[in-house]
Parts: C-alpha cells; structure tokens; sequence
C-alpha cells in the first residue's frame, strides 16, 4: 500500500471516529487531497476500508498506521490529525483517544 492512500485512510478513520464525517472534516480532507494531487475519492476509500475490516474501527487504524513508518511522513500525518480535529470546531474523546493511539503506535 501507498503512503498516500495511508495517510488519507487515517485521515478518514480519524474523522469517522465519532461515527460521523463532518462536512468541515470532509473538506479539509478534499482539499489535502487536492494539494497532494492524489488521486483518491474519499468515499470510494471509506467503502474499501468498511469492506477490508468491517467495523473493526481498531484494526484498520493500526492497520494504516502501522503501513506508515517514516519518520518525516508520521510526522507531517500527525501535524494533519492535529489540524483535522479540530476542523469541525470540536475535538471529541474518541478523536482524542485516536490521536493518543498515533502518538503510541509510533512511540511519539
């Protein structure tokens, strides 16, 4: 898998973290995407993730945490979960128990 596509995918599942995906979150999402070039639809992605893990929330985020392992590319993704968060104006406990998961997964 693609470092694009895994910082996308945790990008998503932070968002979808309180089982909802913000219009604010999508945007900020969408428009990361448009920065980078990607070529990836978020919706598309979302589906692949809920069909490759279910509802498994915990597996697929160590998952695509797990297939990032620079140290420059787990750093900039944690600078974009940090912005995402609080994208829509609100960071709640299960996006804060998400980043404490990044921030344990690659010992930060």
């Amino acid at each position: 898998m693609n470092e694009e596509r895994s910082i996308i995918n945790i990008l998503i599942l932070l968002s979808i973290s309180d089982d909802e995906l913000h219009q604010k979150e999508r945007e900020f999402i969408e428009d990361y995407i448009k920065e980078k070039n990607f070529d990836l639809d978020i919706d598309q992605t979302l589906e692949e993730m809920k069909d490759k893990f279910r509802d498994d929330f915990d597996t697929s985020c160590l998952f695509y945490l797990n297939s990032i392992n620079e140290k420059i590319i787990q750093e900039e993704v944690i600078i974009l979960t940090k912005k995402l968060a609080a994208a829509d104006l609100i960071v709640k406990d299960r996006e804060v128990k998400f980043l404490e998961l990044v921030k344990k997964t690659w010992k930060i």
